[in-house]
């Protein structure tokens, strides 16, 4: 979807009244009746006001009773009021109500839980908030026919932009800008920036969204610098967006817990900071402060971050603590790092049976890719297993090692193709393969045994193959050559 940015802004913009659809079993709209009331006298009891609300036309008294018994599974009951909902929402847009007339047209645009798609019935809905000029419906509208009716598509488009430059002409010099304003003028940045219902123009584009200042302003601005769009590529200016977002979710109590994306951003400073990456110059202070904005707004990578520092600097009982959290959160390096540490009780109470859990499920990520602890952690499993004696198993491990090319259990798996006893194939072939793969990639022990394969045990193999026969047979003519010599005498 060519514009699907614009499009995916406008449908999270404060400007789309909407409300979300609870989660609730598929109907069966064939074989139920409208049913507005349920057989659970509790729940009726704690509806009962709410149904009254709705029923004296209150749309959103309406929407909490269809919730209530989407939520508990009542898919009969949903349904009904669902329907009564639409109804209300009807007769709203009916009464000239644009924001029902938009959230309508979106419902039939795409089809909901218990509404089949009618797209000429969005279009009708829309058409109207258009006219009475709704920009958002009009940026529906160029959405929507953008893959079949690029003309349609191109004057609703051009419809939105008008619409927006409208709000944005109402600016005042001097005065604080009121949200439409912001939104308009965000909204017209990002229509600049793709050439929607204008002449593509960076530029302006770029002036709009800083006038705008919104944080989705600022992540846009975050992403025409960070990749070039319109404008020569830029780090650093970049980066100051992002700061700009990390400073606000960190000055903000309502995002403390909740803003994912200024965490993020957090991130991305604390890792430039760290490491001199982007085009700034490291700087410890700042890395600290973004690290410490990414870790309180639960960004997995940060907290994983704070932990190796804190582990680099001998405090074992907190880093675990912050390896845990992160870990719990999916982070599979953390994990690593917190099952080692429980393995051999570095700083912390020993605990083999979850450490070897932990490695496990370290160990069950195989797809992914070349992290070091897709073949550590197997590796750690075989160390372990063959210290408590249980050769099978370290011998199973080893393998699923050395097929994740750990060099380290390349030995060891040479080994297992012609010791005896082993489950692996005997077979001298592989055993060469494995300790030159090692051998070749630097591990000590390999080199080793290859050297001791090459040097004494082929030697010997070829004395025992082709010098004792010769042996034997210089023997034999001996003896015989002494059988003549004692019959002749």
């Amino acid at each position: 979807m060519k514009h699907a940015g614009i499009f995916l802004l406008l449908l999270s913009s404060p400007l789309l009244w909407a409300q979300e659809t609870p989660a609730t079993p598929a109907p069966q709209t064939a074989t139920l009746q409208p049913q507005y009331n349920s057989d659970n006298t509790e729940l009726e009891a704690e509806l009962a006001e709410l149904k009254q609300q709705a029923d004296a036309g209150e749309l959103d008294a309406a929407y909490q009773v269809y919730a209530a018994y989407a939520q508990k599974g009542m898919v009969a009951q949903a349904e009904a009021w669902f329907h009564r909902v639409i109804a209300l929402k009807e007769a709203l847009a009916e009464s000239g109500n644009i924001a029902a007339m938009r959230e309508l047209g979106l419902q039939y645009l795409r089809g909901d839980i218990y509404l089949q798609p009618n797209p000429q019935k969005a279009v009708t809905l829309l058409s109207r908030a258009c006219e009475l000029g709704d920009a958002t419906s009009a940026i529906i509208l160029g959405e929507h026919f953008k893959n079949y009716s690029p003309e349609d598509s191109k004057n609703f488009y051009t419809k939105a932009y008008q619409l927006h430059q409208a709000v944005v002409a109402t600016i005042e010099p001097g005065k604080e800008l009121t949200q439409k304003q912001r939104i308009a003028l965000e909204i017209l940045g990002n229509m600049e920036q793709e050439g929607l219902g204008t002449e593509q123009n960076a530029a302006a584009g770029i002036a709009h969204l800083e006038q705008a200042d919104t944080p989705a302003a600022r992540e846009r601005l975050f992403q025409t610098y960070a990749k070039g769009i319109g404008v020569p590529q830029d780090l650093p200016k970049a980066l100051s967006y992002a700061a700009q977002i990390a400073d606000t979710a960190a000055d903000s109590a309502a995002l403390s817990k909740a803003d994912r994306n200024a965490g993020q951003m957090a991130w991305l400073l604390a890792d430039s900071y760290l490491n001199g990456k982007n085009g700034v110059t490291p700087n410890a202070e700042l890395a600290k402060k973004y690290l410490d904005i990414a870790d309180s707004l639960n960004i997995a990578p940060a907290i994983y971050c704070k932990a190796l520092q804190l582990k680099n600097a001998g405090n074992a009982k907190d880093a675990y603590i912050l390896f845990s959290r992160a870990a719990s959160m999916g982070n599979p390096e953390a994990r690593m790092h917190a099952a080692l540490m429980k393995l051999h009780g570095e700083g912390i109470e020993k605990n083999e049976e979850l450490a070897v859990e932990m490695l496990r499920q370290v160990a069950a990520r195989h797809s992914e890719g070349q992290a070091w602890y897709v073949g550590r952690a197997p590796y750690e499993l075989a160390l372990y297993y063959e210290r408590v004696g249980a050769k099978q198993q370290a011998d199973e491990w080893y393998r699923v090692a050395s097929d994740r090319n750990v060099v380290e259990a390349m030995a060891h798996r040479g080994l297992s193709h012609i010791l005896p006893g082993s489950a692996a194939e005997w077979s001298p072939t592989l055993m060469y393969k494995w300790w030159k793969i090692g051998s070749d990639a630097g591990d000590p022990t390999c080199s080793r045994y290859l050297n001791l394969f090459i040097w004494v045990v082929i030697p010997l193999i070829l004395i025992i193959v082709f010098g004792l026969p010769v042996l034997l047979v210089h023997i034999l003519n001996k003896r015989a050559e002494k059988r003549e010599q004692n019959e002749k005498n």
